[in-house]
């Protein structure tokens, strides 16, 4: 039997990445054991996928509640970004999953940590749209990246403003504007229609949100973000079901 190629080990793990019935722990340590067998330090290919792995990986233990994990393989899924932008800074997925990683990482942190984080992850999400503008996860994370900047107090801004010359500003029309580009280029994506529910209801714009939480509803499970939003869904519409 003749021994099993890049190319062709890349065909296999992108669908098992892609599947929700992948375990994604497993898969994970079956890419560490590519990532050697592939001479992964010198390739771009495998380094992205090295992040995307550790981050559909920390996606379970987010799932499972097991916060403390999920920030490990968070951190870990962050340096597989970094050397990929290292090896290639014009290769559009080293941004794509610097900005994913470090977007969900600052869910993890407290605040001047997350609003350093926060100006990072505009910059990366910028530099992948550019690179990648048909890539709805991007528009989702930049949507998601609003929301954290609108909702943050006096008091976070008045660091955001003693920390950057320029403090990252958004608000949650902003953040409306980047689901609705996600829902153009992904049509009928879960959690995008949840977190686009959730910022009309910071709107206090009820109707819309409701709307947006019934459409998610009738959307199935596609990835990780899908199955993270599903009981906070179901709370979503008890609790606005009167303005329908």
């Amino acid at each position: 039997m003749s021994e099993e190629t890049f190319e062709t080990w890349v065909q296999t793990h992108d669908q098992q990445a892609e599947d929700l019935t992948t375990d994604k722990n497993q898969l994970y340590t079956d890419l560490k054991a590519a990532y050697e067998k592939f001479d992964g330090k010198n390739n771009i290919e495998m380094l992205w996928r090295m992040s995307r792995g550790a981050y559909k990986a920390a996606a379970k233990a987010e799932l499972s509640g097991n916060k403390t994990e999920q920030k490990k393989i968070l951190l870990e899924a962050e340096e597989w970004a970094k050397k990929t932008i290292e090896l290639d800074a014009a290769h559009p997925e080293g941004h794509v999953w610097f900005a994913f990683v470090c977007a969900k990482l600052s869910e993890l942190v407290g605040v001047k940590e997350r609003i350093q984080r926060g100006k990072l992850v505009q910059s990366h999400l910028e530099e992948a749209i550019k690179l990648k503008p048909t890539d709805s996860g991007l528009y989702y994370t930049y949507g998601r990246w609003c929301m954290e900047v609108a909702k943050l107090s006096w008091v976070e801004r008045k660091l955001a403003a003693t920390l950057f010359d320029t403090p990252p500003e958004a608000t949650y029309e902003d953040a409306i504007k980047q689901f609705k580009e996600a829902e153009r280029v992904k049509p009928g994506w879960k959690a995008n229609l949840f977190f686009m529910g959730k910022s009309y209801e910071a709107l206090k714009d009820y109707k819309e949100a409701i709307k947006c939480f019934d459409a998610a509803a009738q959307c199935e499970s596609q990835d990780e973000e899908d199955q993270c939003v599903e009981k906070d869904l179901l709370t979503m519409r008890n609790k606005y079901a009167s303005y329908r």
